[in-house]
């Protein structure tokens, strides 16, 4: 599973946002960023396709990486 956040041109309405019901959307001036985890990469080319087919411009996609707790990049004594 993986976090990600994909950022499109304009603003999506409601009903076109509803239809990523795993994804959060949030408008930001000409844009909206669609963001949440997907179970795998072929759940990611459902949404980017399904984005295709409704004829909305991609700007960006990109996966988050996981946060690490503090401790995870102290070497071990």
């Amino acid at each position: 599973m993986g976090h990600y956040v994909i950022r499109v041109k304009g603003e999506l309405s409601r009903d076109l946002t509803d239809a990523f019901p795993a994804l959060s959307a949030d408008a930001e001036p000409a844009q909206t960023v669609l963001h949440g985890y997907l179970v795998d990469q072929a759940a990611l080319a459902g949404v980017l396709n399904h984005l295709d087919m409704l004829g909305v411009d991609i700007l960006e996609v990109l996966q988050v990486p996981p946060n690490r707790s503090p401790d995870s990049g102290r070497p071990s004594r």
